[in-house]
């Protein structure tokens, strides 16, 4: 039996007919099975936006406010997957990937999806988001 966030989760999956895996991580373990995602929530001229990035690198707020076409951008806690009533940015360069790795409602539980499920599940949109080092 899952948490009952974790359970939300899984329902969407199954209607959606997703292929996702919804994994509990051990309790010696600190990161998930693959390529995670940061989630960073914003607020953009009164909408909230979600970007998904890899967990190591950081969102450039200036590329996201202009794939976003926001005049002002500050950040906000950030809904939880699938992200309902924000937008979603995908940084690009994760669409190849064959799964990345998201947090799953509660601690230690994590969500496995092919990209590709990613932007179908949350209508996300594919961006540069990256800040250069």
């Amino acid at each position: 039996m899952w948490p009952e966030a974790v359970e939300q989760i899984a329902a969407f999956l199954r209607a959606s007919g997703a292929t996702g895996r919804l994994e509990e991580l051990p309790a010696d373990a600190d990161t998930a099975p693959g390529p995670a995602l940061h989630i960073a929530g914003f607020e953009c001229d009164g909408r909230a936006l979600v970007a998904l990035v890899p967990e190591e690198r950081t969102v450039d707020r200036d590329k996201l406010a202009r794939a976003a076409g926001c005049r002002a951008l500050r950040p906000s806690p950030a809904s939880a997957f699938p992200f309902r009533d924000a937008r979603v940015f995908l940084e690009r360069t994760l669409l190849p990937s064959e799964t990345v790795w998201l947090e799953a409602g509660a601690e230690r539980f994590v969500l496995g999806l092919p990209p590709a499920d990613v932007v179908r599940l949350t209508s996300a949109e594919a961006a540069d988001l990256l800040l250069e080092a």
